[in-house]
């Protein structure tokens, strides 16, 4: 993950100060930054979406990126519903966010399933103890732990693996590629999931 701090200035192409950093918007695959929310205003702040492709440099007191102030008027709305905050301690620090992916908790009593698929039909919703598969059909483990926000959306869960020798990993809900009632099936290999552990 790049080491950019909150709060740090963000200077556009034409040296003018654009905002601060808000909070980091991360890759949960790749654990890399994403893009940047910048908080632009002091009274009736507005927060935007800045693509890391956009960044020039990261330096110790400021951000330098390649569009000028008249230019930062175009980017997107930050969006409260298209983002969703990862476990509690997951990076061990706050303003981190993920992109948020249509997977609920089941028996949540924030949400009701079949509002859910009558609103959309392609939504995930998933359930403690079902089984997990890796892209090649391995057995991941089954779920134990459903982190959700407040809204029932799940960030991700927890799989335990083995009878004797436990093996407890925490998977995030955008590697899911299907789901139902007896398996959850995974876009990654589960060589890849155990590396993405070893790297945080």
């Amino acid at each position: 993950m790049a080491n950019i701090d909150l709060g740090v200035d963000v200077v556009g192409s034409d040296g003018e100060k654009l905002g601060v950093v808000d909070s980091l918007v991360i890759d949960p695959k790749s654990g890399e930054v994403h893009s940047l929310v910048l908080r632009k205003g002091l009274f009736f702040p507005t927060d935007t979406i800045v693509p890391m492709t956009a960044v020039l440099s990261v330096e110790a007191r400021r951000i330098r990126v390649n569009f000028s102030k008249e230019s930062a008027s175009e980017l997107p709305e930050y969006l409260d519903s298209a983002y969703i905050p990862p476990p509690a301690g997951y990076y061990g620090m706050p303003g981190v966010y993920w992109p948020a992916t249509e997977v609920y908790a089941a028996d949540s009593s924030l949400i009701v399933d079949d509002q859910i698929h009558a609103k959309d039909p392609g939504t995930i919703i998933l359930s403690e103890g079902t089984l997990v598969i890796d892209k090649d059909g391995q057995d991941v483990g089954r779920i134990t732990e459903l982190a959700t926000d407040e809204r029932g959306r799940v960030s991700g869960f927890r799989v335990e693996e083995g009878l004797f020798r436990h093996h407890d990993r925490f998977i995030p809900a955008s590697f899911i590629v299907s789901a139902d009632d007896a398996v959850v099936r995974l876009s990654t290999r589960k060589a890849d999931i155990e590396e993405l552990h070893d790297r945080r």
